[in-house]
């Protein structure tokens, strides 16, 4: 009975949505005659060794089933029976219990006092929040990347006006090591979820400074050469996708360094490789030149939002006095972080199939799954 609690259905985003799934209607009898005692039976035999009899899942991954919703249990222990949620030891289980059964098991978690979290403050932070502990953490990164992200030390990216999205995903892969860099492994396997966030927060959000970069190739050549890469980088270097980095402005050395590295397949992305493999150093040089002479544009600072205003939009469905009679919503506080961001990633990545949890979820970085998470399993039970 674990790993199911969908969660942060946001109503908001549901004309984005296309053909949008409704959310889970409840069921038409809300089995009035369960028989709880019978269910705490059919919970020890069955449940007990993930759930106990307290309701409180027995590992991190595990959700609690205390004081949860008698109405989302029903129809959560109906998926897991039918297939439509997919976990195979689950299936085969609740296909051994009738339908009494299942009613009686959700009877009698649903009655029992939901789990207190173990400890922590629910996350409180604003945006200004998230700018200053960004601005903060970033003061072990001045020394390569410059105090406010603008890097001045050759061979060294600049991280200011770069896409949040992209600096968070780029962080995270030297975290884990799938971007090799000696220095930077180091560095970030040390740092939280929630300060990558706040770091990428920060340096998204700072102004770009020009700069007289020192290139030795040919920006006519480079241009000609950078044809390919417009695609993905955009013109002149000027992406407007979130997850793809600007290279407009960037270091030269850098760049170049960058792009011999995708050719020999130290950092891996196949199509990258593919275009690079045909270049010269000295072709290489010249596309570094071009990109650097460009200058980077601006708009608008990056809109985030942080842990606090996702919460906001995730309780018009799960917040305290909500409860929308055409909805079956589970109750979500003070469940375990690591279970609420799993679930949560696998809805944002298709393996939980719910198209409003999905379309919610798309936007969703790593760091801000975490956050979430962490929001949540601190807040008090209702």
């Amino acid at each position: 009975m674990h790993k199911s609690v969908p969660l942060l259905i946001v109503t908001l985003i549901l004309a984005a949505c296309g053909r949008e799934q409704a959310p889970p209607v409840r069921p038409e009898s809300p089995a009035a005659q369960a028989d709880a005692a019978a269910g705490r039976v059919v919970a020890e035999a069955k449940c007990s060794n993930c759930h106990g009899l307290d309701g409180r899942g027995t590992e991190p991954l595990i959700p609690h089933l205390a004081g949860q919703k008698l109405e989302y249990l029903q129809l959560a222990l109906r998926e897991y029976r039918s297939g439509e949620r997919t976990h195979a030891a689950l299936r085969q289980l609740f296909s051994e219990l009738s339908e009494t059964d299942l009613n009686n098991v959700a009877a009698f978690y649903a009655g029992l006092p939901a789990i207190a979290p173990a400890g922590g403050t629910a996350a409180q932070a604003t945006t200004a929040d998230a700018m200053a502990a960004g601005r903060s953490a970033a003061a072990a990164c001045a020394a390569c990347h410059g105090a406010d992200g603008n890097a001045v030390m050759p061979g060294m990216p600049s991280l200011a006006g770069q896409h949040r999205d992209y600096l968070v995903a780029a962080l995270q892969s030297y975290k884990d090591g799938t971007r090799k860099h000696a220095v930077m492994n180091v560095q970030m396997s040390a740092v939280d979820a929630v300060t990558l966030q706040n770091l990428a927060t920060y340096y998204a959000a700072q102004p770009v400074r020009t700069q007289d970069r020192k290139a030795t190739g040919d920006t006519v050549a480079g241009e000609r050469l950078s044809a390919g890469c417009g695609g993905c980088h955009g013109l002149r270097g000027q992406t407007l996708d979130a997850h793809t980095p600007a290279l407009a402005g960037q270091d030269p050395q850098y760049l170049v360094t960058s792009m011999k590295a995708y050719r020999d397949g130290s950092r891996r992305h196949e199509e990258m490789k593919a275009l690079l493999i045909p270049m010269s150093e000295t072709q290489l040089g010249h596309i570094g030149a071009y990109y650097a002479a460009q200058s980077l544009r601006q708009d608008q600072a990056p809109a985030t939002l942080t842990a606090r205003e996702w919460a906001e939009r995730c309780d018009r469905c799960h917040g305290t006095g909500t409860e929308n009679p055409t909805m079956v919503v589970p109750r979500i506080e003070g469940q375990h972080s690591e279970y609420l961001a799993h679930v949560l990633r696998d809805y944002r990545d298709g393996k939980r199939h719910q198209s409003t949890m999905h379309a919610m979820g798309m936007p969703l970085t790593d760091a801000d799954i975490e956050a979430i998470a962490e929001h949540y399993a601190a807040l008090p039970p209702r």
